[in-house]
C-alpha cells in the first residue's frame, strides 16, 4: 500500500532510533507531524523555534546520532536561524525540516516568501527540497552527511503538497562509509621521543566515536596533562590528577599556563571553534580527528584523520621520557596555586557565584547532567565545574547563544530521564521563560538556577574595565516568585549557602520543576574587574 511522503519520512526516521522531534509547527507542517504520530515518535512543542534546534542538538549528542526539528516557512525558519548556526559552529548533526511553499506559487505570491535555501546555505552541511520519488534517499543522506565527516546541521525543505503524496519511493542506495587510511605516524613518534613536556588538548569532535578510554590511557602513558574544551567537558575525568583544566572561555584561562610550557600538543577531537582566542602555540602539534585539519587550518607536524581509537592507540606505542617535574606533579602544583586564589567578600545578602556552584555541586551525582546559558556565569561554571562523565556538561559555546541552557536541559531530562539542572544569568533566562511551559506540562524535575545581579554582567564588566559607567547593561528583574507560580513550578530565593544548599536538596526531594533564584553579587567572577580574565 502506497503511503504519504510524510509517512515515509516519519517511518524511515523512527527506524533510524529518533524518539523525539522538537518543533513549533504551521500548517504546511501538519502532514509530517501526522506522520510522527502514527510512528510513535514523540513530537515536543517548543515555545521558540530556536529552541527546538537547541534540544535537537542536546539529543543528538546525548543518543549519539542525529537530532531532529521541525518549524514552519517564513518566521519559523527565521526564528531557527540561531540554533542552526549554533548547531553549525558546535559541529552539531541536527535535521532541520521547514516547510516551504511550491515553486510555481513563488512566482506570483510573496507572503511570507523567503529563499530559505540562501537563507540556510551558509550555516548547513547542505539544504535541500525534499522531492517525492527521491524522499527516502534524500533524508538518508541528509543524515549521512549530517553525522559524518566534521558533523553539523542539514536542512530540509517539504512542501505540504509533497508532503501528502502518496508514492512508493526509491529504495535507499545505501553509503559505505570508509574512513581513511591513517598516514604514516613516524613524525609523531619522533616529536615525542623528544618531548619533555607533552600536553593532550581534547575538543569536541572526540564525538561520536567517543575514545575516551584510549585519551585516559595514553595520557597515562606519556605522562601528558590533558587540558578540554567547554563542549568536551568530563571526556577526560577532572578528579584524575593529570587533568589540568578548560580553555576557551577567556584569553587567559588558568590552563594556558600549562600548554604555555608544553613542547609537544597532541590535539585529539580539536576544533579551534571553541577557542576565543586564535591558535598561537609554537609547539609541534599532532593533529588527531575524524575530520581534516582545515577552516581554519593550524600548523601541524601530522595530521592523523581517521579512526581516532586507533591513532591514540598508535600514539601508546612511543618512547617518551617526559620530566620528573612535569605530569602529574606539575598539575598539582598548578592546582594548588589555583587553590589560594584570594575572592573578594560579596555584599551583604548576597552570594558569590562560586558560593552558589559549591552548594550545587555537593548535592549532585556524578552522572546529573548540567546546562549554562551564556554570560559571566558560563565562564566561571565551565572553568570550575567538576565532571569525571562524559557529556553531562551542555553549553553553546562556537556561537555562544543566550537562551540555549533552559532547552538544553529540558531536553537532556527528556532523554535520560533523570533531573537535570540549568545555571542561567537573569538575561538569557528572560528569553526562554515560554519553555517553562515545557516543564509545567512535563513535571519533570528541572532546576533552574537564576543568577540574579540584574544585568548582562559580562557586557557590563567590559564597561568596567574600560572605566566607562554601566549604560544600556543593567534592567529590572521581573518577579520570579510570581512566574514560577503562573507556570505551577516551585521557586526557591536564595541568599546564603545554607539556603542555597536547603534548596537543591528540597527540589531534588520533589523530583518536580524548580526554579532556585540566587542573588549574587558579581565581583568574584573571573571577568568582572580587577580579576584576570579577559573574554
Amino acid at each position: 500500500m502506497k503511503k504519504t511522503v510524510a509517512q515515509h519520512i516519519a517511518q524511515f526516521l523512527k527506524e533510524e532510533g529518533v524518539q523525539f522531534v522538537f518543533g513549533l509547527p504551521g500548517g504546511a507542517s501538519l502532514p509530517l507531524i501526522e506522520g510522527f504520530r502514527k510512528v510513535g515518535i514523540q513530537f515536543v512543542l517548543v515555545r521558540n523555534e530556536s529552541s527546538a534546534v537547541y534540544m535537537a542538538e542536546v539529543t543528538a549528542r546525548l543518543t549519539n546520532s542525529v537530532g531532529v526539528c521541525l518549524v514552519t516557512l517564513g518566521p519559523g525558519a527565521t526564528n531557527a536561524y540561531a540554533g542552526v548556526a549554533n548547531a553549525w559552529l558546535d559541529r552539531s548533526p541536527v535535521l532541520i525540516f521547514t516547510a516551504d511553499f511550491p515553486e510555481e506559487v513563488k512566482s506570483g505570491h510573496t507572503h511570507q516568501v523567503l529563499d530559505l535555501e540562501a537563507i540556510f546555505k551558509p550555516v548547513t552541511k547542505q539544504t535541500d527540497s525534499i522531492q517525492a520519488d527521491d524522499c527516502l534517499n534524500q533524508v538518508y543522506r541528509a543524515v549521512q552527511s549530517a553525522k559524518f565527516g566534521r558533523p553539523g546541521p542539514v536542512h530540509l525543505r517539504l512542501t505540504g503538497q509533497v508532503a501528502d503524496t502518496l508514492v512508493e519511493p526509491e529504495p535507499i542506495t545505501r553509503i559505505i562509509q570508509r574512513p581513511a587510511p591513517l598516514p604514516d605516524i613516524t613524525p609523531a613518534h619522533a616529536a615525542l621521543a623528544k618531548a619533555k613536556k607533552p600536553v593532550i588538548v581534547a575538543g569536541l569532535g572526540l564525538e561520536p566515536e567517543r575514545p575516551y578510554s584510549q585519551l585516559l590511557k595514553l595520557a597515562e602513558s606519556l605522562q601528558a596533562p590533558v587540558i578540554d574544551l567547554p563542549k568536551s567537558r568530563g571526556c577526560f575525568p577532572s578528579s584524575h590528577s593529570l587533568f589540568a583544566g578548560t580553555i576557551g572561555l577567556t584569553q587567559t584561562d588558568p590552563a594556558y599556563e600549562i600548554l604555555d610550557e608544553a613542547d609537544c600538543v597532541i590535539a585529539v577531537g580539536f576544533d579551534p571553534v571553541e577557542l576565543v582566542k586564535p591558535w598561537d602555540h609554537p609547539a609541534p602539534l599532532i593533529w588527531v580527528n575524524n575530520w581534516a585539519n582545515e577552516d581554519p587550518q593550524i600548523p601541524a607536524i601530522l595530521n592523523m584523520v581517521g579512526s581516532m581509537i586507533e591513532s591514540l592507540e598508535l600514539l601508546m606505542d612511543t618512547d617518551c621520557t617526559p620530566d620528573a617535574s612535569w605530569g602529574t606533579a606539575r598539575v598539582a602544583q598548578h592546582h594548588a596555586k589555583l587553590a589560594k586564589r584570594p575572592y573578594p567578600e560579596p555584599e551583604n545578602g548576597r552570594l558569590l557565584p562560586q558560593t552558589v556552584l559549591t552548594a550545587i555541586r555537593r548535592h549532585l551525582h556524578d552522572h546529573c547532567l548540567v546546562s549554562t546559558d551564556v554570560g559571566s556565569h558560563k565562564i566561571l561554571t565551565a572553568l570550575d565545574w567538576q565532571t569525571d562523565v562524559p557529556n553531562r556538561y551542555m553549553v553553546s559555546n562556537g556561537l555562544s547563544a543566550m537562551g540555549y541552557g533552559l532547552p538544553a536541559a529540558i531536553a537532556a531530562n527528556l532523554v535520560l530521564d533523570e533531573p537535570t539542572v540549568c545555571v542561567h544569568g537573569d538575561g538569557g533566562f528572560q528569553m526562554v521563560l515560554g519553555e517553562l511551559g515545557l516543564l509545567t506540562e512535563s513535571d519533570r524535575c528541572v532546576i533552574s538556577v537564576v543568577m540574579n545581579d540584574s544585568a548582562l554582567d559580562l557586557i557590563r564588566a567590559k564597561q568596567l574595565r574600560r572605566e566607562e559607567a554601566p549604560f544600556g547593561t543593567e534592567f529590572v528583574n521581573p518577579n520570579f516568585a510570581d512566574i514560577a507560580k503562573g507556570y505551577g513550578i516551585d521557586h526557591y530565593l536564595v541568599r546564603d549557602e545554607a539556603q542555597c544548599e536547603t534548596a537543591v536538596q528540597q527540589a531534588l526531594k520533589n523530583n518536580r520543576p524548580a526554579i532556585i533564584e540566587a542573588m549574587i553579587d558579581p565581583v568574584s567572577y573571573p571577568t568582572a574587574a580587577g580579576q584576570a580574565g579577559s573574554p
